[in-house]
């Protein structure tokens, strides 16, 4: 049995949503990532001192490396003032989202404290990301996550000086580490990339997952939808209906407990590092959380919780 027509549509806009939010979020690391190259080639790399295009193993080119925890702090701070505002509004959009599509599940079932509920929700869910009244905490999981460390350019930058490498071959290797190259992704792709896709869906889940235990709803559909590389896990979760209590069994899930359609076979293989007798890597991750991490990093799913009563129209089995 299909869910009703209005919580496809309203999951089918929060994943969308979803989506849409995330592809900002990395587009706008990308042109940080630029911003960076350029801050480091115009504060430091320029004034190297070279002779016949070799970087000179002198004072002054030890010192400039040095000089990159400013140039670092300085972009941190940018990073800072660029992104929070962007997750604010995103994770704002989530809570909006999230009000709607629970004020119908619950249809004439809202308790008096609803709105209350939200708010709480929303609090405790902006701590574990590590933002308090829409500032950053310091010290914090998102101010960790953001944080990007000098340590590596400033090991890199002192082998250029001490070996007296050729200047426009310095400028090409910087270019590579930050920005990137057709090879290698760049630094911040790096260091955000796990967190630009995830930090969103995260959140929704979270928010969700808070929220359904608040108002005691014990049942979500996955929901997601496929695409062509979907994850075994994905594929045999995709669309169906699930309790609280099944979902920690997620932990022990491996690829040969499900039934796969033609057009997504299994991916899992006997006889490599992904066999179809034990868990995934992607669902062996460190402390994994079923209804947090879904079908683990990258993961584009979203739990949509519903009604004991539908949740035993759709799935018969559940009320035994």
């Amino acid at each position: 049995m299909r869910s009703p027509k209005r919580i496809r549509e309203l999951l089918k806009n929060r994943d969308l949503f979803l989506e849409q939010a995330r592809t900002k979020l990395e587009n706008t690391t990308l042109r940080l990532q630029t911003n960076l190259f350029t801050q480091i080639i115009n504060d430091i790399v320029i004034r190297l001192d070279i002779k016949d295009g070799l970087i000179l193993d002198n004072a002054n080119n030890y010192r400039l490396i040095s000089e990159l925890d400013r140039v670092y702090d300085t972009f941190n701070k940018k990073v800072i003032e660029t992104l929070l505002p962007q997750i604010n509004k995103g994770t704002e959009m989530v809570v909006n989202m999230s009000k709607g599509y629970f004020s119908v599940v619950l249809s004439g079932n809202l308790p008096a404290r609803f709105e209350k509920i939200l708010e709480a929700t929303r609090v405790l869910t902006d701590l574990r990301l590590g933002i308090r009244m829409g500032k950053m905490i310091r010290g914090g999981a998102l101010m960790s996550m953001l944080r990007v460390d000098p340590l590596d350019f400033k090991q890199l930058m002192s082998k250029a000086v001490t070996s007296q490498m050729n200047m426009k071959d310095f400028v090409d290797i910087v270019k590579d580490n930050i920005t990137g190259s057709e090879e290698k992704i760049g630094l911040l792709e790096r260091q955000f990339k796990s967190f630009a896709y995830d930090i969103y869906q995260q959140y929704d889940r979270g928010y969700n997952k808070k929220l359904a235990n608040e108002f005691g709803m014990k049942y979500f559909i996955y929901q997601g939808g496929l695409i062509i590389d979907s994850r075994d896990f994905c594929v045999c979760h995709n669309g169906k209906i699930f309790s609280v209590e099944e979902a920690e069994e997620w932990k022990k899930w491996t690829p040969d407990m499900c039934e796969y359609p033609p057009e997504h076979p299994m991916q899992a293989k006997e006889g490599t590092k992904y066999p179809p007798n034990a868990v995934p890597s992607y669902l062996s991750i460190l402390g994994y959380s079923p209804l947090d991490d879904a079908g683990g990093p990258r993961c584009r799913h979203i739990l949509g919780f519903i009604a004991d009563e539908l949740a035993f129209r759709m799935r018969p089995d559940l009320k035994k």
